[in-house]
């Protein structure tokens, strides 16, 4: 018999204009301007870069 390997659960990837459909994330203009249009994201990444994006510093 066979051992089955575990399953890896993968998160689902979403496009920008998706993202910005959402209600999840409310600050439509900052995702506009810094996701790509010809990427996909997941959830997690998304969020990962507002907050850097928000914690940057000021030049």
């Amino acid at each position: 018999m066979a051992k089955e390997k575990p399953k890896k659960k993968t998160e689902n990837k979403f496009t920008k204009s998706q993202v910005l459909a959402s209600k999840r994330f409310t600050n439509k203009d900052l995702i506009n301007a810094i996701l790509k249009d010809d990427r996909m994201y997941t959830l997690k990444e998304v969020e990962k870069i507002i907050n850097d994006y928000l914690k940057r510093k000021v030049k």
